[in-house]
């Protein structure tokens, strides 16, 4: 018989482990417990044995961090723009929009390279037009990284 899941058992508050959200996101149980420890993710939960718990809004939040930290922000900025961002629907929503930006952009890129590999191949003459774009496009970086008052 399985053991009893009340309101103040770990699991039903905070259904994911640390090793389970590591794992999912990519990233080590020790760098969780690094962002637990300078205040940007605390677990939800802590368990027997110091098992650490996290509920959904956590795994927002996580998301959130990985998406900022791939656009080259410190932790310190990242607790910043989430504090100063508040709603994550409207966060997210805007870092969808700018990921959609940026896959088009790519896109364009990727066609171009292929373009100036197919006119270098054949000895044809290439077009600045043709060679250069999607490159005009600056790419978003973490000096401007997507906020949702965009």
């Amino acid at each position: 018989m399985s053991a009893s899941t009340g309101p103040d058992d770990p699991a039903a508050k905070a259904p994911h482990v640390i090793t389970e959200v590591a794992r999912s996101a990519g990233v080590s149980s020790r760098t969780l417990r690094h962002y637990e420890a300078v205040g940007l993710l605390p677990a939800t939960a802590v368990g027997v044995g110091g098992l650490r718990r996290y509920d959904d809004r956590a795994l927002v939040r996580l998301q959130r961090i990985l998406l900022l930290r791939g656009l080259g922000l410190g932790l310190h900025d990242i607790a910043r723009r989430l504090d100063d961002e508040g709603d994550d629907v409207v966060a997210l929503t805007a870092h969808l929009t700018w990921l959609e930006h940026e896959r088009d952009r790519l896109a364009r890129q990727l066609a171009a390279v292929r373009t100036t590999v197919a006119h270098v191949e054949h000895g044809e003459p290439l077009m600045a037009g043709e060679a250069f774009a999607g490159f005009a496009s600056t790419r978003l970086s973490a000096a401007d990284p997507p906020s949702a008052g965009r």
